[in-house]
Parts: C-alpha cells; structure tokens; sequence
C-alpha cells in the first residue's frame, strides 16, 4: 500500500460520512453537499503533510470541510446575485407552490445560513460547530486551532452576532415572539 493510499485510509476515509453530514447541515442540499465535500476533499489532500502533522487531524479535516461549504454557499450566492442582475424585475411573482409552513421553514433556514455567512469567519466556524455539529468546546478549541476560552469566546459572540444579523435581516412584528 502506498503513502497516498495510508494517508487515505488513516485520515479521511473514517471521516468522510461526518465531513458530508458537516457539509449538507451548512448547504441544507445533497448536491451541494457532495460537491462541497469533493472541495474538502481536494483541499484535504493538498495539504496532507499538513493533516499528518496535526495535533488533531480530524478536527482540521472539518474544519476544512466546514470552510468548503461555506465557500460553496458564497460562490453560489454570487452566482445567483449575478444572474438575478441580468433579469428583469418581477413584478407579479406568484407565491411558492406548496405548504405555507415549507415554504416558511426554508424561508427561516435560508435567513440563518445567510446570517452564519455574513459572520466573521472564526465565529461562524464556532456557531456552526456548536449549534449545527454539537461540537464540545474542546473540540471547537482544536477546529480552531486556539484555546478553549477562546472558542467560548468565539461562539458566544457568533451567537450574538447572529442574533442581531437575524434581527436586521427578518424584523420582528409587533406582539410576534414576546416583543411588545
């Protein structure tokens, strides 16, 4: 067996189905899961020497991992910015087909993912791992290659920040969610 194929099966095959679960919980699309995990993938083994080295290579495959989704997202997001410049406004837009109650859970997803990519990069790693992944501290801490403080630190003020990134992007109504 070859270097590349140890390297492979010691550090990512044992964590390819949690860095795909990582990737589809920001993407919330299998597609764009599987496509983010190709980018972690390649950027993964870009950097194995890198990995090997590491004090925790499987927190640093998902934090790769993590930073490829995210990465999808924003060029996907681009993408769409770009092509809705290029059509006509629409003035008569028909409402989703479907439950009112679908159509306002991907409503609601779309404003958080949104708010977790505006986050500065540090905190949304943190938010994501601790909301998204459930992460322990420790483990956050070892994401980011910091102290566990540290990473408190980091998921309290992305929780913050999101809360008021929310605010911003989807006021509250009057009388709606305990706001006078």
């Amino acid at each position: 067996m070859s270097g590349d194929d140890v390297f492979y099966e010691t550090y990512l095959s044992p964590l390819e189905t949690r860095m795909l679960r990582t990737a589809w919980r920001i993407t919330r699309d299998p597609d764009r899961a599987r496509d983010a995990l190709q980018d972690a993938m390649a950027r993964v083994w870009a950097h194995r020497d890198r990995v090997r080295v590491h004090p925790n290579p499987a927190a640093l495959v998902l934090r790769i991992t993590i930073h490829a989704a995210i990465d999808r997202l924003r060029r996907e997001r681009r993408r769409l910015r770009a092509e809705e410049s290029l059509e006509p406004p629409a003035w008569h837009a028909s409402p989703p087909a479907g439950p009112a109650t679908a159509a306002e859970q991907n409503e609601v997803r779309a404003l958080v993912l949104d708010a977790i990519a505006r986050l500065p990069e540090k905190q949304a790693v943190a938010v994501t791992l601790r909301v998204l992944e459930e992460q322990p501290y420790e483990a956050i801490a070892a994401a980011l290659g910091c102290a566990e403080p540290t990473a408190r630190v980091h998921v309290l003020r992305g929780r913050g920040n999101l809360r008021r990134l929310l605010r911003a992007l989807a006021p509250v109504a009057p009388g709606v969610g305990g706001e006078p």
